[in-house]
């Protein structure tokens, strides 16, 4: 286990490479909103604490949250302007 920060940092550019391949990249990650990038970091926060707790479990889903993130950053850039500005429907 990788306890210095660059090798942190290390562990979530692997983590966020592996979400990459996994989903298919910045086309799929354009199709999300805020809202749903909200959603997958509080999905996996809550499974960090989920019973039994461990801190290898914790840690691996930090990991996780960190690389979403990442991936939330980086949709800024590449969403359009109607997703990143305002989520809520009109009326």
């Amino acid at each position: 286990m990788t306890t210095t920060r660059e090798g942190i940092y290390r562990e979530i550019s692997l983590e966020r490479e592996k979400q990459d391949k996994m989903w298919g990249g910045k086309e799929h990650d354009r199709m999300h909103t805020s809202h749903d990038w909200i959603a997958y970091l509080t999905k996996h926060v809550g499974r960090a604490v989920h019973w039994p707790w461990t801190p290898e479990k914790f840690r691996q889903e930090m990991i996780v949250v960190a690389a979403l993130a990442v991936a939330a950053i980086e949709w800024v850039a590449l969403a359009p302007k109607s997703k990143t500005t305002s989520d809520k429907p009109t009326v």
